[in-house]
């Protein structure tokens, strides 16, 4: 390895300098975790990543949650990170250990979340040499490089700590999505110096002549309108997106990821970015279009419901921390690279005080957020009413996939940043049960809420276990049609008949005592 360089590429903001103490790696680990301020750890022992459970065990900064399979302790992080902005560490050991947390990084990484696991490995003269040491898999990293921002195996114990480091660095300082760093387990075990780099880095602030060029041309539009995403949620920057969206007199349009950067009681909040019975007459209106940490997936533009394109006489001006996304679904006639706060405070600053002139109608506005579908229900939305109403503003709810989720992706008012976690990246069944308990381990103080089906439920029902271990009280709301119904409901609508989507289920208040749940 290149001295002063860390593994993955890039150089170093400091000069990297050794320690001059001696710790084995899992110590390392452990302490780099605590001086990044990490306060809970989710994962599972296993015979390769003992040494950082030893120092993990020894130290009472760092709480360590069980969980009761690795893809669970994987969606507890993201459900962590999701609910309260700070990374979720995963630990987790060689092999299948590790790559059971393949499947909730492909939903973290799909939304954007900061995730980081650290995996034991084989010891570092066995890999990749095939001869079929206990737990290897080839190059176990490999596995995770396509569903990870850096995926790299550590092969020097000194680098640990700098490894570890970097990984918070960039989770501060670009598009958050899933880090994997594979440790042998002999480095794991060996005390060595460690090479720290202390990096101090911030978010990218923007360009402020391009902040200039976005602020006239909506200083000068008539009927502007903002889109936001889940980059205004990760930069912490729901005040700046109200307070500019109240200086415009402009309609705010939300992706699912985005949900909450503005308080949907707010008379500017306009619907989800999907839902194109609400949102496409204003996206084709508007004659200025801010799209703020919003990368217009096609899942949402142009997949089952909306079909999102700009006209030539529409300006777009997009403003994203990941100069990857802007231009890649559609060309924008300002492109801001940076982070969504810095960015929304310049183009606030810019534009000075006064009223908008907006030609927008409030009375038309409030009219496209209560258009509802043919087959949404009275009951559906005497349901979706109740849950909104037994919750105060901050709690929080966590979704699964079922046919109630899908309604409550639209219509669930959702009044605080971070608090309606929704896997819509992957759409993953199993997501629920576990990032409930990751979403309360971040705020034991608020009540969680997990909505999902039988067949959802049954994914992860594991878990059950490790929120009665730590008393948790989350209340988990599950909807049992005795069948993978959505999976019918497209049978029938495509074949004109079903099959093999029957369950078999288990009396679940039952199950729930037996796991000592109420």
């Amino acid at each position: 390895m290149e001295e002063g360089r860390l593994p993955g590429g890039g150089a170093p903001r400091q000069e990297a300098g050794l320690s001059g103490t001696l710790r084995t790696g899992g110590e390392w680990v452990v302490e780099v975790l605590r001086a990044e301020g990490v306060r809970h750890v989710f994962g599972l022992p296993g015979v390769h990543n003992l040494a950082i459970y030893d120092a993990l065990i020894r130290q009472h900064d760092i709480a360590h949650i069980l969980s009761r399979h690795e893809q669970g302790a994987g969606f507890m992080a993201d459900g962590y990170a999701r609910s309260s902005g700070r990374p979720g560490v995963v630990i987790v050991t060689t092999g299948p250990g590790a790559t059971n947390v393949l499947t909730p990084l492909v939903e973290s990484f799909a939304d954007g979340q900061p995730v980081l696991v650290l995996m034991s490995d084989i010891p570092t003269a066995l890999i990749g040499k095939g001869l079929g040491a206990l737990h290897e898999v080839s190059n176990q990293i490999d596995c995770f490089k396509p569903v990870c921002s850096w995926a790299e195996t550590i092969y020097d114990a000194r680098e640990i700590p700098a490894a570890v480091e970097r990984a918070f660095n960039l989770f501060r300082t670009g598009r958050q999505r899933p880090i994997a760093l594979s440790l042998p387990t002999d480095l794991l075990v060996a005390k060595t110096e460690g090479r720290r780099e202390m990096f101090r880095d911030g978010p990218p602030v923007c360009d402020p002549r391009l902040i200039d060029d976005g602020a006239k041309r909506l200083r000068e539009a008539k009927r502007p309108l903002i889109v936001a995403g889940g980059g205004v949620i990760s930069a912490g920057a729901s005040a700046e997106l109200a307070a500019l969206a109240h200086r415009l007199g402009a309609p705010v349009v939300t992706s699912v990821m985005g949900r909450g950067s503005i308080s949907e009681a707010d008379p500017l909040w306009l619907g989800v970015l999907p839902n194109y019975r609400s949102t496409q007459a204003a996206l084709e209106r508007a004659d200025v279009v801010l799209a703020v940490g919003c990368r217009f997936t096609h899942r949402s533009t142009k997949g089952l419901m909306l079909k999102l394109d700009f006209k030539p006489e529409q300006t777009l001006i997009h403003l994203d921390i990941d100069p990857s996304v802007i231009g890649l679904m559609h060309r924008a006639s300002v492109a801001i690279v940076g982070d969504a706060r810095n960015g929304l405070s310049g183009l606030l600053a810019a534009l000075g005080k006064g009223p908008g002139t907006t030609e927008w109608d409030a009375a038309w506005i409030r009219s496209q957020r209560e258009i509802r579908w043919p087959r949404y229900t009275e009951t559906v939305d005497r349901l979706i009413t109740m849950l909104r109403q037994a919750l105060p503003p901050e709690g929080i709810v966590v979704n699964d996939q079922t046919g109630l989720n899908y309604w409550m992706e639209w219509h669930f008012p959702v009044l605080e940043p971070r608090t309606f976690l929704y896997p819509v990246g992957s759409a993953t069944l199993g997501y629920g049960v576990p990032a409930a308990i990751g979403a309360k381990v971040a705020h034991p103080d608020r009540p969680v809420l997990a909505v999902l089906g039988d067949g959802g439920f049954m994914f992860s029902v594991n878990e059950l276990a490790t929120a009665v271990k730590y008393g948790l009280g989350i209340v988990f709301l599950v909807l049992n049609d005795q069948r993978y119904g959505a999976i019918k409901y497209l049978q029938e609508g495509i074949f004109g008949k079903y099959g093999e989507v029957d369950l078999a289920n288990p009396d679940f208040p039952a199950m729930a005592r037996a796991f000592g749940a109420e």
